[in-house]
């Protein structure tokens, strides 16, 4: 069996980690100043310069990827073959794995028979 490794940028790693462990993961995004940047651990804008522009009064906050954008990140991994195993915040702290519950959904609808469905936990999940 193939499969993904997938979580949202959320996790506390580094993107050495994710990658040194082949783990995908999809960008949050935040606002810096009332501009959009997708939280890619420090790609587009350097961790230092984020602080900074915060340590310097910029005003911030954060965003959860929306359905269309789990859609865009599931679906090459899924045209690819490959079953996803993806772990999101807990609902108690963001939408986003409803999110990326609608997403799977839409997915299944697009191609029937191909999707096998995701099982829901929401707390640690055992093999029956």
């Amino acid at each position: 069996m193939s499969f993904v490794l997938s979580c949202g940028s959320t996790a506390d790693l580094s993107r050495e980690r994710f990658e040194s462990r082949d783990i995908r993961y999809i960008c949050f995004h935040y606002q810096l100043n009332g501009v959009d940047y997708p939280d890619d651990l420090g790609v587009t804008m350097p961790f230092s310069e984020f602080y900074t522009a915060m340590a310097n009064g910029g005003e911030t906050s954060t965003s959860q990827p929306n359905i269309s954008d789990y859609l865009e990140y599931f679906t090459p991994f899924l045209e690819a073959g490959k079953d996803i195993l993806h772990v999101e915040l807990s609902s108690g702290l963001s939408g986003a794995v409803n999110s990326a519950r609608n997403a799977a959904a839409v997915a299944a609808e697009r191609a029937p028979g191909k999707y096998r469905g995701g099982r829901r936990c929401d707390r640690p999940c055992h093999r029956q």
